[in-house]
Order: C-alpha cells, then structure tokens, then sequence
C-alpha cells in the first residue's frame, strides 16, 4: 500500500472538524435510507417454512396477502432487489470513479427514492419486482460512493470513527421498520412512507456537501479543490497552507515516482478520457490489486449470505415477540459500530478481520446445537453470531476503502459489493434447509466464516497509514474529536 494521504498533503488536520463532520453525517443518512429496502422483506414478504409462508408479523399487510402469493414466489421480493444490485450495481460505482462520487450519488438515492414509490403504487406482483430490481441496481452506489466521499475527504486516522456514524446510520435505518410497519401496517404504506424521504434527502444532499476532496486532487481540479478549501476554513476554523496545495499539483515537484504517479499521472487528459473497461482491466492485471480483489469478493459474498440470512430470518425466530426480535437484531449492531473501529485503531485492520469472522463462525456453530426450548441461551447465542457478522461487514467497508488504490477503489469495492449480492440472493433459500437441519444451516454459514478468516491473512495491514504526516499546516487550537 502507497503511504498517501491526499487530504493531508493539502494540509488537513488530522482530526475531524466541525466541517468534515458535517459532511460525515449528511452522507451517512443515505446509510438509512439504503438500510431499509434491502431489510423491508422481513415485514413485507416474511421468509417461508417449509413452502408454506408461517411467518406473518402480527396483523402487518404483505405483499403476499395481497397477490396471493406462493412462498417460493414471494421470495423474488428479496432475490429481484439483490438481482439487480448483482447485474447492474457495478454500473455507477465505476461511473463514479470517471465523472465523480457526488452525481453518482445524487442521482442514486433519487432513483432509489423514485423506484421505492413505483413498487408502492404497483397495480400488480410483477411491476412491484420492477420497483425492487431498480431499487437493488442502485444499493451498491448509496452505500458505497457515499462512504467513500467521506474517506476521500477526511484524514485516514478518521475512518474509523467515521464508520461509526455511518454503523449508527444503518442500525438506526434497520431498526425504524418496525415503529414504521406499526403505524403503517400495510406493504404499500411502508415502501411509500420510507421512499419519499429519498428522494428529499437528494436534493438536500446535492446542495450541501462538495465533491469528494481526494478525487478533486487527483484530476487536478484546482479551483474546486480551493473552493473546498475555503469553505473548510471557513466553517471549520482551521487554516491550510497555500503552499502545501502549489507543491501538491506542480507537475514539477521533487517526490518519489509513486507518489508523483498518484496524483499526477492518473490527472492527464488521457487518464481521464479512458474508458471504465480500461480502467478495470488496468486494476486486474496488478497481480497484488487482484488477489486484494478475489480476496475480498469471497468475503463479501459470505458476509452478505450470512448478515442476510440472520437478519431476514429474525421476523421468524420461534421465540418470543417478532416485533423485539427483529429490533434485537438491529440494536445488536449498535456496540459493533462503536468497538468494531476502536479495536482496528488498536489491533489493527487486519487482525480485527480475522477475530470479527472467527468470532461469528464459532458462535454460528455453538446455535446449531442449542435446542430451541432453551430460550435465553439460544437468544444470546443467535445475537452474538448477529454482532459478529455485522462487525465484519463493517470492517469490511473500512478495509476495502484501504487496500485499494484510490484510481481503483470505486470500481474494486463495487464490484465486491455487486458480487456479494449471489450471498443476499442465496440467504431465502437457507430457510428451506433449516426447516430440515438448522444445525446444518448454521454449520454452513460457521464454516464459510472461518474460511473467510484464514484468507485475511494474505491482506495487508492498513493501520501504518494512518501515522501519515502533511507537508505543513497551520490551524487553531486542536479540538479533539
């Protein structure tokens, strides 16, 4: 891994200010937002026993009271968001590493939004999938371009206290559907009530926050990056050195080839005009780059089988409240966004990564052999495999917007995204196994846990880039954050 920091050698400070946390949580709220059409099938298309629907949340109106809908069919409800997350999500993320992260993420929550109400006013099942695969085309970019904006505009010592804004962000979005379903207790309701939103917060977000900081340095865009500047100076009391900027973009400063290469090379017209199959290809034939890549697309797909296949599955759950269990099932996530980035602080990226899936593979084992009449134990167990897949997939966003190059990072982390939808996709179906072998299921998904800590091994530590120092900064009074 390069040991460069954009926003540093600019002269950030290394700490967040009152302005780059202001651009941590605007962007965060899109984590919201994305939470609740990929979780919304737990209430609106229960998950099926046996082919026989038996999971029905109180008096709730599904999609499949209303079309009469076989359990296998209603599974589509959940298979077309991730179908079209897995054909088309790939699309805008790479956009966005071409044209920029910001219109690729407006235009993404808009038609998130405005696919959300033409699933809710469908006139029948099949335009209601249309709503669902349009909405899944776009859940790779609202959960990933917008992260990514933030790592690109803060120093690398922050990732991971941002990631807890963005953790907090989609437990708060996974655990709103159920006061939602309760006061809106039909199928239509809900998708109506939660897409509007979308589309507002788009337009709030287009008009308040910037461009990716990092992306503006690297295509040597000088007068926004100074546009950038000013209005961090001037919110967030803090002063860069101009000659930190002079030195950063002059084609003729004294730096390694590498670095010279990071921000200067991949800033000439050519670079620019290449197409997105160009600069993918360029990523695959980097030998370390792949690795890093087929590394992390089997655990995603993993994380993705195993997170989906707990969360949708918790409306189900024999014991109990189905309302609390699902609202357990999120809250539980709440200690692994604030330990999960603190541990990575401590440990390092790498051996959190390791410890986060050996820790779900172990407790998805111990559930497989816990009867359910031993109602508290199991319930602790089920919720402590839930802590540990959530903390993985928070590392995972964390570690991948690490060990990529920056010209590569959208395209890799989409395409890991993208590809971790066969997991989501394949979560319904583990349903069926369980109603025959739940040891069986949860055997499955301990195993494809442990492999995925055995592969990190061959990943690089990140934590080293984070002792990165700026060419020189002045700034008021640290305030730490």
């Amino acid at each position: 891994m390069e040991d460069v920091d954009p926003v540093r050698d600019i002269g950030m400070p290394d700490r967040f200010t009152p302005y780059t946390f202001f651009l941590t949580v605007v962007l965060s709220l899109t984590w919201i937002l994305a939470a609740i059409p990929a979780m919304v099938p737990a209430y609106v298309a229960p998950p099926a026993s046996g082919g026989v629907n038996s999971s029905r949340i109180g008096d709730f109106y599904t999609v499949i009271d209303e079309f009469e809908l076989s359990a296998t069919t209603a599974e589509w409800t959940t298979m077309a968001y991730f179908l079209g997350s897995l054909l088309v999500g790939q699309i805008p993320c790479a956009l966005s590493d071409k044209i920029g992260r910001k219109p690729v993420a407006f235009y993404s929550a808009l038609f998130t939004g405005i696919s959300g109400v033409i699933a809710a006013l469908a006139p029948n099942y099949w335009i209601f999938l249309i709503g669902r695969f349009l909405q899944g085309a776009f859940f790779t970019a609202t959960t990933n371009v917008n992260w990514v904006m933030v790592c690109e505009s803060v120093p690398l010592s922050r990732h991971g206290r941002a990631s807890i804004v963005f953790g907090v962000m989609w437990c708060t979005g996974y655990c709103i559907i159920a006061p939602i379903a309760i006061l809106f207790p039909t199928w239509r309701q809900l998708f109506l009530v939660t897409s509007i939103p979308t589309i507002i917060y788009a337009f709030v977000m287009q008009y308040s926050v910037r461009e990716s900081l990092s992306f503006l340095v690297i295509r040597r865009r000088r007068d926004e990056v100074e546009a950038w500047i000013q209005t961090a100076e001037k919110y967030g009391g803090v002063k860069f050195e101009g000659g930190c900027l002079d030195t950063l973009l002059d084609d003729r400063m004294d730096e390694s080839p590498s670095r010279r290469s990071t921000y200067s090379g991949s800033s000439t017209s050519s670079e620019q005009q290449r197409s997105m199959k160009e600069l993918t290809m360029e990523a695959f034939k980097d030998k370390k780059t792949l690795v890093y890549l087929l590394i992390s697309i089997y655990m995603w797909i993993t994380d993705f089988l195993v997170y989906n296949g707990l969360s949708l599955t918790s409306t189900g759950i024999k014991i109990g409240n189905p309302h609390w269990n699902y609202v357990m099932s999120g809250l539980v996530e709440l200690p692994a966004a604030f330990v999960l980035p603190l541990l990575m602080d401590t440990i390092g990226r790498r051996a959190t990564v390791i410890l986060s899936h050996a820790e779900t593979a172990l407790a998805l084992l111990a559930l497989g052999f816990i009867p359910l009449e031993n109602e508290i134990l199991y319930m602790i167990v089920w919720l402590a495999a839930k802590f540990g897949t959530a903390s993985s997939f928070i590392a995972l966003y964390i570690y991948g917007s690490e060990i990529f190059h920056i010209k590569y990072r959208n395209i890799c982390l989409g395409i890991c995204c993208t590809l971790g939808n066969l997991g989501a996709m394949a979560a319904p179906y583990t349903a069926h196994l369980g109603v025959s072998s739940q040891t069986a299921v949860y055997s499955i998904y301990a195993a494809l846990s442990l492999v995925s800590s055995g592969l990190d091994i061959f990943l690089p530590e990140t934590m080293h880039l984070h002792s990165h120092r700026p060419i020189g900064v002045t700034q008021s009074p640290p305030i730490e954050a």
